[in-house]
């Protein structure tokens, strides 16, 4: 009879040490399916990082691009004759039909360059308004 109640017992013992390696085994499983999912968020998370890395390497490059034609656009401006400048400023003076002292004073040029200026563009708002 001992030797029955020892099996009984020991198959006790089996089925409960059983119950809890299958209930360890079970959360084991959760575990690691959740952690796997984490994993592919993780790794979807971090594609979208690397694409988004991507375009603004792109979208840099594009802006250094301009930054470039920029200066080079401002170089070629600064090494235009500064005589040039003055001269559009000053038509576009004589357009608006200030006096001949104006433009001496604004433009730094001598009164004979200005008169010459104002004559010229009298002249010819003269015939665009006859024509017109």
């Amino acid at each position: 009879m001992n030797s029955i109640l020892i099996s009984v017992e020991i198959f006790c013992i089996a089925v409960l040490l059983g119950g809890l390696e299958y209930i360890r085994h079970t959360r084991t499983k959760k575990i690691l399916s959740e952690q796997s999912a984490a994993m592919q968020r993780i790794h979807k998370d971090m594609h979208a990082l690397c694409a988004g890395a991507i375009n603004l390497g792109k979208h840099m490059d594009g802006l250094e691009h301009r930054i470039r034609r920029l200066a080079e656009r401002q170089d070629q401006l600064e090494l235009r004759d500064p005589m040039e400048q003055t001269y559009a400023h000053a038509i576009r003076l004589a357009q608006k039909g200030v006096d001949v002292n104006d433009l001496v004073e604004n433009c730094g040029l001598a009164r004979g360059e200005a008169e010459l200026l104002l004559r010229i563009h009298r002249v010819q708002q003269q015939t665009e308004t006859t024509t017109a």
